[in-house]
Order: C-alpha cells, then sequence, then structure tokens
C-alpha cells in the first residue's frame, strides 16, 4: 500500500525533489558566493577573511562601473530585439498559415538549436577583417569592409546582432503560441464590423499579448547580459579596449584571469543585489499600476 499520499506529509514528500534541486542549485551557491567574498582566496592558496575589503577594491575599480553600464547599453539595444522584432515576425506568419508559415518558424528557430559556443566560434570565422565570408562579399561589390570585430565603434553591436539572432528566434516560437490561444471569435466580430487587417492586430491581438510582452520583456532584462556572456568570452574577450565588456565578463575576468575569487565574489553579489532590487521595484510600480486600473469595489 502506497503510504504518505492523502496525509500531511503527502506534499511535501512531492516537492522534495524540488526543493532540494534548488537548495542545491540557487541557495547554497548564493550563500557560499556571499561567504567567498569575504575572503582573500586565489584558489590555490589557503582562504583569508578580510571582511569588506573586496567590496571596497571593487567599488573602486573603474572597469567594474564600465561594465555595468555596457551591460545597461546592452539591455537596452537588445530590449526590442528580444520583444518587439518576435512579435512582428510571430504576427505575420500567424496572418498567412500554411506550409510557407512553418518553413519560416522552422528557419527562425534552426539558431536556437545551436550550440552558443559553435554558433560564436562561427561567427567568429565569418567577421574575421581578413579571411571572412562577410568582408569578402563586401570588398566583391567594391564597399570597404570594417573591421567587424576590431573597432570599438562596430564591436558592441556585432555582439548583440549574434546574440539576438538565437533570442529572435526563440521569442517568435513564444510569441507563436500565445497566439494560438487568442480568442478568434472577437477577430470574426471586428471583421464583421469591417476593420481592416491592421486595426484588427492594433486594436484586437496585440492587447492579448501584453502579459507575454511583458513578461518576455522582463526577462530581457534580467538576463541580457547573461546572454551575451558566451559571445563575448568566445569572440572578443571584452576587447578591443574593453568595448564590448560587460558585468558577467568581469567576474568571470576577476576569478579566473586576475585568480582574485573574493572581489568576484562581490561583484557576483552586488550584481544579484541591484538585479534584485530592480525587479521589486518593477513589482511595485506594477502592481500600483494594476490597482490603479481595478474598478472600484461596490
Amino acid at each position: 500500500m502506497v503510504t504518505g499520499i492523502g496525509t500531511r506529509s503527502g506534499p511535501w514528500a512531492y516537492s522534495a525533489p524540488a526543493i532540494l534541486s534548488l537548495l542545491a542549485w540557487v541557495y547554497v551557491p548564493m550563500v557560499a558566493t556571499g561567504v567567498a567574498s569575504l575572503l582573500d582566496w586565489n584558489l590555490t592558496t589557503p582562504a583569508r577573511f578580510v571582511g569588506l575589503a573586496n567590496y571596497r577594491r571593487l567599488l573602486a575599480d573603474h572597469d567594474f562601473y564600465r561594465a555595468l553600464w555596457q551591460t545597461g547599453s546592452y539591455v537596452i539595444m537588445m530590449l526590442p530585439l528580444a520583444t518587439a522584432v518576435p512579435l512582428a515576425l510571430a504576427i505575420a506568419l500567424w496572418l498567412r498559415p500554411g506550409r510557407a508559415s512553418r518553413v519560416y518558424r522552422a528557419l527562425l528557430f534552426l539558431p536556437v538549436v545551436l550550440a552558443p559556443a559553435a554558433n560564436a566560434v562561427s561567427w567568429q570565422f565569418i567577421l574575421n577583417p581578413l579571411q571572412g565570408v562577410t568582408n569578402a562579399v563586401l570588398v566583391g561589390v567594391g564597399l570597404p569592409g570594417p573591421g567587424w570585430l576590431n573597432d570599438p565603434s562596430w564591436a558592441p553591436l556585432v555582439i548583440v546582432a549574434i546574440t539576438t539572432g538565437k533570442i529572435v528566434g526563440l521569442n517568435t516560437l513564444l510569441f507563436s503560441a500565445s497566439l494560438s490561444a487568442i480568442d478568434l471569435s472577437t477577430i470574426e466580430v471586428a471583421r464583421i464590423d469591417g476593420a481592416t487587417s491592421w486595426e484588427i492586430v492594433r486594436y484586437v491581438v496585440v492587447p492579448q499579448l501584453v502579459r507575454p510582452v511583458a513578461l518576455l520583456g522582463l526577462l530581457c532584462v534580467l538576463l541580457a547580459g547573461q546572454w551575451i556572456f558566451t559571445n563575448v568570452a568566445l569572440v572578443t574577450q571584452g576587447g578591443p579596449d574593453g568595448s564590448t565588456d560587460n558585468a558577467f565578463y568581469r567576474i568571470y575576468t576577476y576569478a579566473f584571469t586576475f585568480f582574485d575569487t573574493g572581489t568576484a565574489a562581490a561583484a557576483a553579489v552586488v550584481i544579484t543585489g541591484g538585479v534584485a532590487i530592480g525587479y521589486a521595484a518593477v513589482r511595485l510600480v506594477t502592481g500600483r499600476i494594476r490597482r490603479a486600473g481595478a474598478p472600484a469595489a461596490g
């Protein structure tokens, strides 16, 4: 006889694997990072407690501030590419159903299944200023081929472009799934009333996709720096002249280039705290807006 089902311990028994996973992969590493931020440790010698010295050293490092600023710039550049562009593509494919639409969805999703490291190395060869395919084509038509990865004005844009290639495909698929749940009766009513295709999209379809847009936008704000990390680490290593550095690559640099684990952990704590405060502020503002827009009781 199976025991525990229907008893008070039943829900905890079912939740135990998820709780243990969260403890092992999220909360224990967070606590360990907080402890490491108070230590002087280079991964080889015994650790030594130094208190807040790592935080003072971090806050005096101009490279860290530059990395934070550039992470914010990446978020601003990626936000429309992670929300507006996939939304427009999903709606365009939804309005033209059929075999061609399925083929286009598959082509858009293809970059998503590529390994991030393989994708980054491929782009490094494609954009090579001397032997890359891109510059060879440009030179062939009489245009100068820029140093895509060697020019500080081009390199950040290239990193954003090769990163959002995967994000656009995934988010287009997610928006397509959301479109399949739209109430078609509202669209039929709008057509009967004489609404054009653009008016249906503007006033019927898009308002029903506000929640997915907000969710994917929030994910972009929170995770853009992590999405970009692989391409920065493998393609540009933060260069040229630090123009493609970001906060997460700066943590990697502290830990595995300078072997300063304490400062790397302090940077992780500062970034995590900033993200948590930003998320709480967004939830507070959206909650107030929702309550202000709700009809009064009674």
